[in-house]
């Protein structure tokens, strides 16, 4: 389906579809489709002193200059328009006197969705946000920007119903009679906004755009600032990226990636993403974290004297690597010898799995794993005090080549690892492809695994020791 409409878009035939930018649907534009939303009596559609306006934005290129949202009258004074020209943010306020803050910053992603947001304060500054970080800011105007008459659009250039159409999809619409810092941003720009939000009672209005028909999409407020499409042809579709979901997991700090947004962070966490494939829009992780603090706990594997108290459990699509790094500097790391990444389908790490890692300094990097949806994941740490044998605690070295490979490849593994070890090859579905259980291994171990019999594409070579875990990606030709 998602494949069917891009030509669509490039050839310019005006439809309204509908795509989940996470959670349920999204609203999707040609040229000429927008979202209207009458002048309210209350006020709540002016500027006031200041205000903000949020969204998420799927572009599928078309003209250069593409208009997002705004409020304004063809006199082009007292109003704004929020856009995109040539895949940057293009943002402009007009005051009472004709007078035009303008400010053109960042950019959007060309294949995937992007989170873009600005903030306008009169007599302050015009700042413009992309993915929850501040990319511009230009000194406003003092001059107040008063009430038009006109009514609040989406899609579409305000003043002219006629031009300038976003080609794309648009979700989560959120407009403030606020100015929203960059860390409020950030923190809301994956979650639904909640009486818990600090500018709450200041939320205009606030489309979801959950409907399964037109011609009316809701306001979530009491403002009653509903919309009305140009076009009832709205179709529901699945989850598209990057997502929320329907799902439980911990919200702190939460932070993502997407092959439009390939970095991330949580609390000392961060992450980088790559994607098996680069062209695939249905892949994305989001981590958050929990409320424990920095201490050690006992709650861990054979092997392992202490887990970190704190642990994040990550929300995942497609495929994807994660390369996770760690910054340790809040940690007493003097009497620690071994920091491992424990992952386990739940919050008790006791029977986790153990992939190992490398600890620089108070930076602890583990490369090329596969996140799990909905699974736990913390550290794990010996001490120069730990009652556990050393041999036993050894960590998984393994080498996969040539890769890419044809016909077959070659496992090495380059420590003696204690007990029997459970190889296998998998599809990114989780599909045994190859399996293969050894008894102890000599100082080193090499292995030639036939694989002419699988379909070119990418697979995962899993070895499984009694506590620890390899796992590298193999590519067949």
């Amino acid at each position: 389906m998602k494949r069917a409409l891009l030509p669509i878009f490039f050839v310019l035939i005006s439809f309204v579809f509908s795509f989940a930018q996470y959670g349920l649907n999204s609203v999707g534009l040609g040229a000429a489709d927008y979202i209207e939303i009458f002048p309210n009596p209350n006020g709540s559609l002016d500027a006031g002193p200041g205000f903000t306006f949020e969204a998420w934005i799927l572009n599928f290129g078309g003209p250069s200059n593409q208009k997002v949202a705004g409020k304004l009258v063809n006199d082009f004074k007292n109003g704004f328009i929020y856009g995109i020209e040539d895949l940057q943010v293009n943002f402009e306020v007009f005051d009472n006197n004709g007078t035009n803050t303008k400010l053109k910053a960042g950019s959007i992603s060309a294949i995937g969705w992007t989170h873009v947001a600005g903030s306008y304060e009169v007599g302050g500054m015009l700042r413009i946000f992309v993915n929850g970080e501040k990319v511009g800011e230009q000194a406003a105007s003092a001059v107040p920007v008063n009430p038009n008459t006109n009514p609040f659009r989406i899609g579409i250039a305000p003043w002219d119903v006629n031009a300038l159409g976003l080609q794309g999809y648009v979700d989560e619409a959120r407009y403030w009679q606020a100015v929203l810092d960059e860390e409020t941003i950030r923190e809301w720009m994956h979650k639904d906004v909640t009486s818990e939000h600090p500018n709450y009672d200041k939320l205009s209005f606030y489309h979801k755009y959950n409907e399964a028909g037109g011609p009316a999409v809701l306001d979530e407020t009491d403002n009653e600032n509903h919309g009305l499409l140009s076009d009832e042809g709205i179709v529901l579709e699945p989850a598209f990226l990057p997502f929320k979901g329907e799902f439980e997991m911990y919200e702190n700090d939460l932070q993502g990636i997407w092959n439009a947004k390939t970095s991330g962070s949580s609390d000392i966490l961060s992450f980088t993403g790559t994607f098996f494939d680069s062209l695939e829009l249905e892949v994305s992780a989001i981590l958050g974290h929990s409320d424990g603090d920095y201490s050690f706990d006992t709650d861990a594997p054979a092997g392992y004297d202490r887990s970190l108290s704190k642990a994040w459990q990550a929300a995942v699509q497609g495929g994807l690597f994660a390369n996770l790094s760690f910054d340790l500097s809040v940690l007493d790391l003097s009497q620690v010898e071994e920091v491992v990444l424990l992952s386990s389908p739940e919050e008790d790490f006791s029977n986790a799995e153990v992939t190992s890692g490398m600890l620089d300094g108070n930076t602890f990097t583990v490369e090329e794993i596969v996140p799990t949806d909905g699974w736990y994941y913390t550290l794990g740490f010996k001490t120069t005090i730990s009652g556990t044998s050393s041999r036993g605690d050894l960590p998984l070295l393994m080498e996969v080549s040539p890769n890419p490979a044809e016909g077959s490849f070659r496992l090495h593994i380059r420590e003696q690892q204690p007990g029997p070890l459970h190889i296998q090859v998998l599809t990114l579905a989780g599909e045994q492809v190859f399996s293969k259980f050894t008894g102890n291994l000599p100082a080193e171990y090499t292995e030639t695994i036939n694989i002419e019999h699988l379909p070119p594409g990418m697979y995962l070579v899993e070895v499984k020791g009694e506590r620890q875990v390899g796992v590298k990606k193999l590519a067949v030709r």
